[in-house]
This record gives structure tokens, sequence and C-alpha cells, in this order.
């Protein structure tokens, strides 16, 4: 396990454990993330910290035992928090994670570090979420980024209350409703042909089934093409393998003959060499 990932785990060891079973992974690359972003800010662990113990007093309330432990632990968490989150140089500036619009440049790209921890997504008539911005850009600037372009969670203004997930094609899904049945919004894709020309294909609407086609072993841009042209949502992720040329399909998730949804997600294994 990688020392972002153990210390993200053990930070959000604060929260109980139901709150862990429903959020922790989805905190867990947050935090991840945000440890590549800024290695070294006690003002984090301080955050996460009272945080839980704000979760923790919300689910022992309703008894005189509950009552006091709900009012004791989080003392206790947050004099541990003090210590741990500033080493004992007495720092108490809480700093929470930011949220707002992506920036916008004219000029270059917006650099990482600029970029709002959540990022706010427009969900319905005047309504806003926001996303973890490690789903919308990668800190090191590689589209090969683990969750660049995945389905992403969509979270109140809270940054905790889930909302709902962001389908890449489809759009704002809320919790409890299918992807594959909510309205269709009509797309298509355009394919350059050899004469100068365009050619147009309308992109199915995701209550449409089809069967995933065989792309292993094609050239990587070729067989990305394709499933694009079928409407299918590509995410492409490098894999270090001797057993397939750089360049070329290794593998897919869901593999080739399974029925999926138009629009759905499909993981593509590009080879790379050692």
């Amino acid at each position: 396990m990688k020392s972002a990932e153990r210390r993200s785990r053990r930070l959000l060891r604060w929260y109980p454990r139901s709150w862990r079973e429903t959020h922790e992974d989805e905190f867990a690359a947050l935090l991840e993330d945000s440890m590549l972003d800024r290695p070294f800010w006690p003002g984090r662990s301080l955050n996460i910290a009272m945080n839980a113990m704000r979760v923790r007093s919300i689910e022992l309330r309703g008894s005189p035992r509950r009552m006091f432990l709900a009012t004791s632990v989080p003392i206790v968490v947050f004099v541990v928090a003090i210590d741990l989150a500033t080493n004992g140089f007495g720092l108490f500036y809480v700093s929470g994670p930011s949220k707002g619009p992506m920036p916008y440049s004219s000029s270059k790209g917006v650099a990482y570090n600029k970029i709002p921890d959540y990022v706010s997504v427009y969900i319905g008539p005047n309504e806003i979420g926001y996303t973890p911005k490690a789903y919308i850009a990668a800190s090191n600037g590689s589209s090969n980024d683990p969750l660049l372009g995945r389905i992403a969670p969509v979270y109140a203004s809270n940054l905790t209350t889930l909302l709902g997930h962001e389908y890449p094609g489809i759009g704002f899904v809320r919790l409890g409703s299918s992807p594959w049945s909510i309205s269709c919004k009509s797309e298509s894709t355009y394919v350059n042909n050899p004469h100068g020309g365009q050619t147009i294909t309308a992109i199915a609407c995701p209550s449409a089934t089809m069967v995933l086609p065989n792309v292993l072993g094609m050239v990587t841009p070729t067989a990305v093409g394709e499933l694009s042209g079928l409407g299918v949502g590509v995410v492409v992720q490098n894999v270090r393998t001797t057993s397939v040329p750089p360049g070329h399909i290794v593998s897919t998730s869901p593999e080739s003959g399974t029925t999926i949804r138009a629009r759905q997600q499909v993981v593509v294994d590009n080879s790379v060499a050692f």
C-alpha cells in the first residue's frame, strides 16, 4: 500500500465505522490526491478530526450515557487532533477543503493547485453539487490518472452528503435512480473520411444495449475510435506488459462479448513498455 494511501486510511479512522462503510473509498481517493498536492498540511488532519467529531456526536445522541459520550469523546478527539495536526506548535487555524467553479484561463491551462478541491457541477435548476477535482483533472497533467474521466461522486455543499453521481455522456444521476432510464440527450460522433468529408453517427440513448466488440490486440487509437463511434465512454489506462506490443490493447473491462448499455464506460488497458 502506498504511503499516501496508508496516511489517508489512518486519518479516516477518526470517523465511525458506519460512515466509513459508505464514504471511505471516495474520501480516501480525495485525501491521497490532496497529499500529493500538499504533502505537509497540518490543517488537513485537524479538519478531518473535527468533522469526524461532529459525525460521531450525531451518532451518539439518544440516551444520557450517549449524551455524555457525545460531549466527552469530541473533546478528547479535538485535543489529540490539535497535537497531531500541529506537532505541538500550537497551530489552531483550521482550513477545510476548498470548493468552487473550475478556474478558466484563456492563455494556458489552469495549474492543478489552482483548482478547488471540490469543483462545482450543475445538477438541476438552481442546484449545484460538488465533485472531487481528481475526477476532472490530473495532478501531473497526465490523462492516465486513475480517477480522471470515471463516474464521479457528487456531494452537497457540506461536502459529505452524497447526492448522486456524474456519468460521462449521461450527466447527473441522483442516488436511487438508474443512469440507463433517464431522458436521453441527443449526441453524435464526427469522423473525418479520406475524401475530406465527415461521417456523422448518432449515439444511441443509454436505454439501448449492444455487444462490446473484440478490440484486443488492436492499435489503441483505432480501438478507441471504434468504441467511441459506437457511443461507448472509453477510459484508457496504461499497463506495463511484455506480452502485447506497446500501443496496443491488452484487455477491456467489461470483456469483449459482454452486453452493455450505450454510453456505458469501458476501461481499455493500453500496453506500455517496461
